[in-house]
This record gives structure tokens, C-alpha cells and sequence, in this order.
């Protein structure tokens, strides 16, 4: 039975492996011989130069396998099939694919099953935002077409030039988190038996310049002017402009955005996704302090997938969120769209941010716009470990981050401390007696920041 499905496959495919090359001349197969029942055929045709190919129909994948076995001697080349046969029945029984994906496909099956882990709650939206974000980049690298199979792993030594040729400001920490994400695409696709783990892809070194490794902060004076600007910013929204009241929603969106994550310490993805059902705002308003919040950080949501529930002040811009939008349910997003009951897009919320620090920058010229919406979180753990007066592990805790983060990060900044308090310390030394007498100041008590905004005087 076996052997005359495959005479008749046999048979059609014959007429169909005809074709004409560059010279139209036809492509003839002669010296046909069957193996192994005729599951394989060795040939040889008008234009290999006698030398013995080998065609095998692989079910699985409803694909022929054809092959130069590279020699013209026939007892070598039954044997070269039959040792060829037997590696790819190998190769089956072990689940593997034996024709190469696309770049595409490649990318396409990941991003589906990245999708699944997103609806199943084991990573969050924004992840996979990042994730379709890295994987196009890889895509363009290699080219969407290219054979997963031929591409040699030493080719992604070229992946850094090839994203600072796109990008010439672009960070060796952004590079590494790219290459990353695209060794995991890999490695998830060996798992799954798609391709072979000779395929991995090496990066070679990329070092990360140490200038890197610590985040990027906002100081209290950029933070000033940022938030100077965006206490009035949508009050300036042209009364002439189309769908001037989105845009008004969006300018009032972004200011409060802006300080919820400079006074909870937020990450962007974990504001974006939290919902008012998750925020309990309280009433112990101060002369000096507005409402509290008590907000849970579900673990679905956040990056590190662990539940944290944290409180501060600026409960108010919750409450004041419900004036203006029109989504207040506790299933809603404290940062919905504007018309759509809706997760508000990143597309969105920076590009509004973008239009903010432009706006910003005409006004003080010094402010420093390469600082972006996740810099005001690092501001936040800068203010904490500089002026606060809680444990650094606590600090970690409430911030949803490990200790061994912190001090990476952002241990340079209890640096400056130190560095404030010697100042501080006046010395008197004493040459003839050898001695150094000590006096320090008193501390002045620095100014917690008002009602309003929290961190400084009061400027949005």
C-alpha cells in the first residue's frame, strides 16, 4: 500500500518537478532508484552533472526533501541516502521540523503564544507591546523571508551596528534587552520543536557602557518645570481646534499621570493597567497633605508577576479623575480613552508626553527632555533614598523592585548623600597641638512640597 501511494505521488510529481532554467532547457530525471520501499528516490538529472540527488516525501509537513548527495558513484550514493534516511526518521521521531521557518513565521508564532500568556494573566500587555516592538526589529535584521536554517549565528554579531545604524542614539542597555528577547523567540521555538538548537542565534559581546547602568532621574528642578507647564498646559488647548475637548481630556490626563508615578512610584505599564476598583482613596486631607490613596498593584500587571499593595498621598488626582472622565467603574482604567471604555494606548500617552516636553522646553530652555515618563518612577526612588528617611529594602518593597536593583541602579545617588553630609562637617585643625576640632551644622528642614504636587512648591 505504502509503496503505491508513493509510485503515484511519484508519477505526478514527475511531471511536476519539469521546468525550464535561465536557458530554458528541460529538467530531466534519469537512473531513478528506490529505497526503502520507495520512501526515498536517488536520481540523476539532465543538469547535475550525473551527480545522485535524493528526494523524500516528508508527510508531517507535506513537503519533498530534495538533496545533492554530491557524487556520481552510485553504490556511494545509495549509501549516503540511506544514512541520510535514517537521520531524518531521527530527526521525526524526535518531533523536529525538518523544513526551516521564515523569519516571519517565526516571529508570528511567538508573538501568538506571547499573546496566550498575556490572556492567561502571566505577563502583562505592555510586555508584549515590547515584545512585537524587539521581534520587528529582528525581522528587519534578517529579513522577514530568510530561512531560519541559513542564517549562520555569527550573523547577529552584526545586530548593534545595525540598530545604531537606524537609531544613533540608541543605548547598549536597549540592544541587550532586544537581543535578549529575541534569544528567548528562539529558545521558545527549540522547546516547541519548530527549529534546531544549532539555529541559536550569537549576539557576541555587548558591553554596556557604565554610564548606563544607573536610571536616568529627573532632578527637583526639572521636575519643577515639568510640572509648572502641565498644570496649565490643557487650559491653553486652541478653542478652534477639532475634537478640542479629547484634546483637553488627554492634556489633563498626561499632568495626572505625571504625578502618580512621581509619588507612587509606578511603573508606566503598572498605571496604565491599574482600574479604580483596585484604589481606595481616604479622608485625612492635612493643611500640608492632600488625601491618601491605598492602591494593590495586581501581579498580572506588574513586571516582576507579584502582587504589592502600596499607599501614599495624591489620592485627590484619583478623585479628580472622576470629574472628567467618563469611565468611573470599578472594572474601569483610571487612564482610559477618551470615547472608549479602554485601556489608554502607549501610542497616546506618549505622544501627548512628547507635545508636553516640547511645550516645556520653550519655556525653560535648560530643561532636559531626553527624560521620559518612566524617569519620574526613578524619581521617585531617588527622592525616597536621598531625603527619605525609610530602609532601602523598604524602598525595594513598596516599589515592586529587588534590593540588588536598587543598589545597582540607584545606589550612587546615597553617594551624594554622604557626600552632602561631609560637606556639611566643618574642620578646625589645631597645627600646634595636632588636634581637629569639629563642628557641624544643624540640618535645615527641608520643604516636604505642598498640597498640590507633592514633591515642590507648588507649580501644577
Amino acid at each position: 500500500m505504502l509503496r503505491t501511494r508513493i509510485t503515484a505521488v511519484d508519477n505526478d510529481v514527475e511531471v511536476q518537478i519539469k521546468r525550464l532554467n535561465k536557458n530554458q532547457k528541460q529538467v530531466r530525471m534519469h537512473d531513478v532508484l528506490e529505497i526503502y520501499d520507495g520512501e526515498v528516490r536517488i536520481f540523476r538529472t539532465t543538469h547535475s552533472g550525473d551527480v545522485w540527488q535524493l528526494r523524500m516525501w516528508i508527510s508531517q509537513e507535506k513537503k519533498y526533501i530534495r538533496k545533492s548527495l554530491k557524487t556520481r558513484d552510485k553504490l556511494i550514493a545509495i549509501e549516503s541516502a540511506k544514512a541520510e534516511y535514517i537521520q531524518y526518521k531521527a530527526r521525526l521521531l524526535n518531533g523536529e521540523k525538518l523544513f526551516s521557518l521564515t523569519a516571519e513565521d517565526l516571529r508570528n508564532k511567538y508573538l501568538e503564544h506571547v499573546a496566550e500568556l498575556v490572556a492567561g494573566g502571566q505577563i502583562s500587555a505592555g510586555r508584549l507591546t515590547n515584545i512585537k516592538t524587539y521581534t520587528k526589529h529582528y525581522q528587519d535584521f534578517v529579513g522577514k523571508e530568510a530561512k531560519i536554517q541559513n542564517i549562520p549565528e555569527d550573523f547577529f554579531e552584526g545586530y548593534r551596528a545595525f540598530r545604531q545604524s537606524k537609531v544613533k542614539d540608541i543605548t547598549m542597555t536597549v540592544v541587550v534587552n532586544e537581543s535578549i528577547t529575541i534569544k528567548q523567540m528562539y529558545k521558545w521555538a527549540v522547546k516547541k520543536k519548530f527549529i534546531s538548537s544549532t539555529y541559536a542565534p550569537d549576539f557576541g559581546r555587548i558591553k554596556v557602557p557604565k554610564n548606563e547602568t544607573r536610571r536616568d532621574s529627573f532632578t527637583v528642578a526639572n521636575y519643577d518645570k515639568l510640572v509648572n507647564v502641565a498644570k496649565k498646559w490643557w487650559q491653553r488647548t486652541p478653542k478652534g481646534s477639532a475634537n478640542r475637548d479629547e484634546e483637553i481630556y488627554y492634556r489633563r490626563s498626561i499632568r495626572d499621570f505625571i504625578l502618580l508615578m512621581a509619588n507612587f512610584g509606578f511603573r508606566t505599564g503598572e498605571l496604565l493597567q491599574l482600574k479604580f476598583g483596585n484604589v481606595k482613596v481616604h479622608e485625612d486631607a492635612t493643611e500640608y497633605s492632600s488625601e491618601s490613596a491605598t492602591v494593590k498593584v495586581l501581579a498580572e500587571t506588574s513586571k516582576v508577576r507579584k502582587e504589592r499593595t502600596v499607599r501614599s498621598r495624591r489620592g485627590d488626582i484619583f478623585n479628580r479623575r472622576k470629574t472628567y472622565s467618563r469611565f468611573c467603574g470599578d472594572d474601569s482604567f483610571v487612564f482610559s480613552m477618551y470615547g472608549e471604555d479602554k485601556m489608554m494606548t502607549t501610542t497616546i500617552l506618549y505622544d501627548y508626553f512628547n507635545d508636553l516636553k516640547k511645550e516645556v522646553k520653550k519655556k525653560f530652555p535648560d530643561y532636559d527632555d531626553s527624560l521620559s515618563l518612566y524617569s519620574l518612577r526613578h524619581f521617585w526612588i531617588t527622592l525616597q533614598l536621598i531625603h527619605g528617611k525609610v530602609d532601602i529594602h523598604k524602598v525595594a518593597r513598596f516599589a515592586g523592585t529587588s534590593y540588588t536593583q536598587i543598589v545597582n541602579h540607584y545606589d550612587g545617588m546615597k553617594d551624594a548623600e554622604v557626600s552632602n553630609q561631609l560637606m556639611a562637617v566643618k574642620l578646625r585643625f589645631d597645627v600646634e597641638n595636632d588636634g581637629i576640632y569639629v563642628m557641624q551644622d544643624k540640618a535645615k528642614d527641608e520643604d516636604e512640597g505642598d498640597k498640590e504636587d507633592g514633591k515642590v512648591k507648588e507649580t501644577a
